[in-house]
């Protein structure tokens, strides 16, 4: 199927590119921005989207750019997949992000997809969301005005739709150091192993305090079963402040799985996933706290 015709532009520098956004802004004319180019090559061989114009961002250096500041890592938006699977930096103090990006795609996919692209393309089965979100992530945001800085669950509205302007581009994620000793889990749900889209996920991070025998604090985040990415704080609350055993995780799952449905209303998928979640938070949680 042939792709649709459109102008290519590669900008050199974030300066230029928000301001060929900003142009194409302000002319009507449609513009979308190539990362890696996963899902946008996808969409334009479909006509799924017609662009005037293709800016190619790949080009700017210090977006691919992983780096320490002070409490913080600031991650480069064209960092790809298979850069966040084996960075020490990244499997050190964000591993349930490194171990989010192993999961996604194929070799081929994992070396050329990026984070910004899985970020601003708002699936709602992305793998590395659900791990940003447990890991208090903020995004940064540069347009003509300037940057501004949010949390990452204020950036989505719903499914492949974001608060992002025509004229801004997402120029970092920021991931606070973490402050306490907690252990994190992954786990995703395909319909097949390779290359798959996942069915559902879920990122786990909490800490169990093995003296006092409870759960200090717990984060919980359930992909491709909510409108927009939200933490399940129905099955954390059930979590805190109790000890590890099958009632309580039971009564986790079940808390999780409430949340999820009156999140998304009722569904044809409802009947699948309402059992599915609670089960996900219950594996999830005794993988985390079996780590420790």
């Amino acid at each position: 199927m042939s792709i649709p015709h459109f102008r290519y532009i590669a900008p050199q520098t974030l300066e230029e590119a928000i301001g060929l956004l900003r142009m194409a802004k302000e002319s009507g004319k449609r513009a979308r921005v190539l990362a890696g180019g996963t899902d946008l090559m996808v969409q334009l061989r479909a006509h799924e989207i017609t662009p005037d114009v293709v800016i190619d961002i790949s080009g700017i250096k210090r977006l691919s750019r992983v780096d320490r500041m002070g409490n913080e890592i600031q991650i480069g938006p064209l960092v790809t997949h298979a850069s966040l699977a084996t960075l020490d930096l990244i499997r050190e103090y964000a591993g349930v992000l490194s171990e989010a990006a192993r999961t996604v795609g194929s070799p081929q996919i994992r070396n050329l997809g990026t984070l910004g692209g899985n970020i601003v393309n708002a699936s709602p089965a992305a793998d590395t969301i659900p791990a940003l979100v447990i890991l208090d992530a903020r995004l940064a945001l540069r347009g003509p005005e300037g940057e501004r800085i949010l949390p990452i669950t204020d950036f989505f509205k719903g499914p492949y739709q974001t608060v992002i302007e025509k004229d801004e581009l997402l120029t970092g994620v920021i991931i606070p150091l973490p402050s306490l000793n907690g252990r994190a889990v992954f786990l995703k749900l395909a319909r097949r192993k390779a290359v798959a889209i996942a069915r559902m996920n879920l990122a786990c991070m909490l800490y169990y305090d093995r003296q006092k025998e409870i759960f200090e604090w717990v984060r919980l985040c359930v992909g491709s079963s909510t409108p927009k990415p939200v933490r399940m704080t129905q099955a954390e609350k059930v979590l805190v402040g109790n000890a590890y055993t099958d009632d309580v995780l039971q009564e986790a799952g079940r808390a999780a799985a409430e949340q999820m449905v009156a999140l998304s209303g009722f569904r044809s998928s409802t009947a699948y996933k309402k059992p599915v979640v609670g089960d996900l938070v219950i594996r999830a949680v005794h993988l985390a706290v079996e780590k420790g």
